[in-house]
């Protein structure tokens, strides 16, 4: 049994020693863009992104962009968002978050609202290089009359 759990020991040590530190550290940035499908107006939609890791397992993630303008509705977008992310294998993150929206959308040229409310969802990072990174999220934002989901793909460069 002793051997054993030496063997497990030595196993978790050389994975841990072999994932790049960039993965873990705080004080991470990353700036970037995705584009993806917006369920609310059933298009889509373009923003830019900014992390910071605050610590291994936290980061802030405000995010800004428009959905395109589908059936005679587009929308300005905002997010603040938490991101939680955890080491899954080497190079991915998976990340669940939660966080604030604020959305204008725009019904032709004669209307618009404004809606606040809450997102959450999940994310995958997937570190191409120690400074290059693709995003897959999915989230939710609950909001009185224009919740809808957002699924998205992204790239962003990431830096100290």
């Amino acid at each position: 049994m002793r051997k054993i759990f030496k063997m497990a020991f030595a196993a978790v040590a050389m994975i841990s020693l072999s994932v790049p530190s960039i993965y873990a550290q705080s004080g991470t940035k990353a700036l970037g863009g995705s584009v993806g499908y917006a369920s609310y107006h059933k298009g889509g939609y373009a923003n830019m992104y900014f992390q910071y890791s605050f610590a291994q397992h936290l980061r802030i993630a405000p995010d800004m962009g428009f959905a395109f303008r589908n059936d005679g509705v587009s929308g300005f977008l905002m997010d603040g968002d938490l991101h939680f992310p955890f080491n899954i294998a080497k190079g991915v993150d998976v990340y669940p978050l939660v966080g604030l929206t604020l959305n204008r959308w725009e019904y032709g040229d004669n209307y618009s609202v404004t809606r606040g409310g809450v997102n959450f969802g999940t994310g995958f990072d997937f570190y191409l290089t120690p400074n290059f990174k693709m995003t897959l999220q999915g989230k939710y934002s609950a909001m009185d009359d224009t919740g809808g989901a957002f699924l998205g793909m992204g790239f962003g460069y990431v830096f100290k």
